[in-house]
């Protein structure tokens, strides 16, 4: 030991300290003013092309057809929680059924949700249903496994010492998923229904204008809009249905899901 001191006097070893890099922040002011002013042209073109070909009146009637197709895409995410969430939780925590349970799910998620068209376009024209309703499940059937997929994993990572303390405080029924297991797999569950809102909005496109053989279904909203003028070749509608459907998936993310994000940062993340 007084070898190896004796030797760090004689090397005299200085370790100067590195200057910090200083980033000057009017670099993060001129490209937020290029995004700006980037996007401001973009729409101003946009404006330009669908002004041309489109009046006010349709603009506002397309802005309606966006509000019923956020409608259907809020009440089938709802509907698909409910089912799949205590679902989700079950399998998360037994690895058991989670091992035989997560293949079949995986399985169905792969499975093309176009290849349910002709069963539900013979169902609604048998049946006489109504194609505004049934039409809709449509639009949840390929992206509601999300929402499994994120909850089975959210609940899987439970730290055990919370199950356990969950049973030693004796939490039962729906104070058990109300205080401990729902808040538990939010941050999770929030993630699953993000990416499966936002794959509904993109079905919708094919969901709600749906044809088969000489059999074409409609039904009111966005996304049949887009396809009918899609198959008429009509670009201005088609920009100004895209724009739309833009409008309403960026504000329902900063006005919905950003805040339920702070939320489970702040609140339920463990």
């Amino acid at each position: 030991g007084r070898t190896l001191s004796w030797g760090a006097r004689r090397r005299k070893v200085v370790v100067r300290p590195t200057a910090p890099v200083r980033w000057n922040p009017w670099l993060d002011r001129l490209r937020d003013a290029l995004i700006v002013a980037v996007a401001l042209a973009a729409l101003w073109r946009v404006f330009h092309f669908v002004h041309s070909e489109v009046g006010w009146a349709e603009a506002v009637h397309v802005l309606w057809l966006g509000t019923l197709t956020m409608l259907r895409v809020v009440v089938l995410i709802a509907l698909a929680a409910v089912v799949w969430v205590p679902i989700g939780i079950r399998i998360g925590l037994n690895p058991s059924v989670a091992r035989i349970a997560q293949p079949i799910a995986q399985f169905m998620a792969a499975f093309p949700a176009n290849l349910m068209f002709p069963l539900a376009v013979m169902a609604i024209v048998k049946f006489h249903l109504n194609p505004e309703i049934w039409l809709s499940p449509l639009m949840i059937f390929g992206t509601q496994w999300y929402i499994l997929f994120n909850v089975v994993a959210g609940a899987s990572g439970i730290p055990s010492e919370l199950r356990l303390a969950a049973r030693n405080f004796g939490l039962r029924g729906w104070l058990l998923w109300r205080r401990f297991l729902i808040p538990a797999v939010f941050p999770s569950l929030l993630t699953g229904l993000v990416t499966a809102a936002g794959g509904s909005w993109n079905a919708s496109i094919v969901s709600e204008y749906v044809t088969w053989g000489d059999r074409t279904l409609v039904a009111t909203g966005l996304g049949s809009y887009i396809a009918e003028m899609t198959a008429r070749g009509d670009f201005p509608r088609i920009a100004l249905g895209i724009c739309v459907m833009a409008l309403f998936v960026v504000g329902f993310n900063r006005l919905l899901w950003n805040r339920l994000y702070d939320l489970a940062q702040s609140r339920t993340r463990l």
